[in-house]
């Protein structure tokens, strides 16, 4: 038991610590301590959370209408999605003498307000040319990535445990998946959570508006 467990710390070092954080003069593998032990976590992680029983919907609506003035209407939807709670991440409008003018918008808005703002940009519109409406029940999906994520914070505790005080067997596998994986997928893993969380809480909005094109004269 006791070269498992060494056997398993200094995989730790090498895959996890980094050759950096050996000990100048060590000829064998030592305990890390919990400051050596990069990644480690104390304390274990609670079975559950704010997020059980919580829906994961995704919606975003994507349109591209035909307008007389983009520029203009561009400013009324700009202002409805702050007046409805949103955030503009992004706004252009181009003009050329001779060319019909084009604006586009891209926004974060509250869900409840997503349907709201679609039917203002159309009520604005002349001609419809796209208008795609999107949902999505990510709520199976973002409960795994939970799950996952509670199963790597055990393995850290686990190798917390074998580093300060020694452990059995089965500690020792959990060493083994924390220095080969927790590292980079739980940060893979927190970063999905936080898209997830972050397209749950706004929904979004993408709008293309298009300038009328140019009569053409018949002789």
């Amino acid at each position: 038991m006791k070269h498992l467990v060494a056997f398993a710390l200094a995989v730790c070092l090498l895959a996890s610590c980094g050759p950096a954080d050996l000990p100048a003069a060590a000829a064998t593998p030592t305990p890390c301590s919990p400051e050596i032990a990069v990644g480690c976590t104390s304390g274990t992680p609670t079975p559950a959370g704010p997020w059980f029983g919580r829906r994961i919907i995704l919606q975003s609506a994507n349109l591209s209408l035909t307008v007389e003035d983009p520029v203009k209407l561009l400013s009324q939807i700009e202002g409805a999605v702050v007046e409805m709670g949103g955030v503009v991440v992004s706004s252009s409008s181009w003009s050329s003498p001779g060319s019909p003018a084009s604006a586009s918008l891209s926004a974060r808005v509250p869900p409840e307000a997503l349907p709201k703002l679609r039917r203002v940009a159309l009520g604005l519109a002349g001609q419809v040319q796209n208008d795609n409406l999107y949902s999505q029940d990510a709520t199976q999906d973002y409960l795994r990535l939970r799950q996952r994520l509670e199963d790597l914070l055990q393995a850290e505790a686990d190798l917390l445990e074998i580093v300060t005080r020694g452990a059995d067997r089965q500690a020792a596998q959990s060493l083994m998946i924390a220095c080969q994986m927790v590292a980079q997928e739980r940060a893979n893993i927190e970063s999905q959570i936080a898209d997830y969380d972050g397209r749950a809480g706004l929904a979004s909005f993408d709008l293309s508006l298009n300038g009328p094109g140019p009569m053409l004269m018949i002789e």
